[in-house]
């Protein structure tokens, strides 16, 4: 019910842009939307699934609140460690993939 009463203001936009004559009326396109809008918003409001929204949220910050963040030199250790790992992996594919190429050329002539 929400979405159709936003859909008409926002149908009420395009609607009026035809019967606006010399910029009279430009008002009343721009207040279909915002009353469209508002008039959503408030069906929305009454709702279960935005009650169930507003609890979602409430409740996912409580859960942040929670959370432990990692200090300066354990992001930086972190970040070092999975760099260093890129590297690693990396060189190795790229020696694999070199000794593949060399023994495919060589059994292919």
């Amino acid at each position: 019910m929400a979405v159709a009463v936003f859909a008409a203001g926002v149908l009420g936009y395009y609607f009026l842009g035809g019967q606006v004559l010399a910029g009279q009326g430009e008002w009343a396109r721009y207040a279909s939307i915002l009353i469209g809008g508002v008039a959503g918003g408030g069906i929305y409001y009454t709702t279960e699934q935005f009650s169930q929204l507003r609890r979602f949220i409430r409740e996912a910050r409580v859960e942040l609140s929670r959370v432990v963040w990692p200090s300066r030199q354990e992001t930086l250790q972190t970040t070092a460690v999975v760099i260093g790992m890129v590297l690693f992996v990396g060189a190795f594919l790229w020696i694999v993939d070199w000794v593949v190429f060399s023994a495919v050329r060589y059994v292919m002539g």
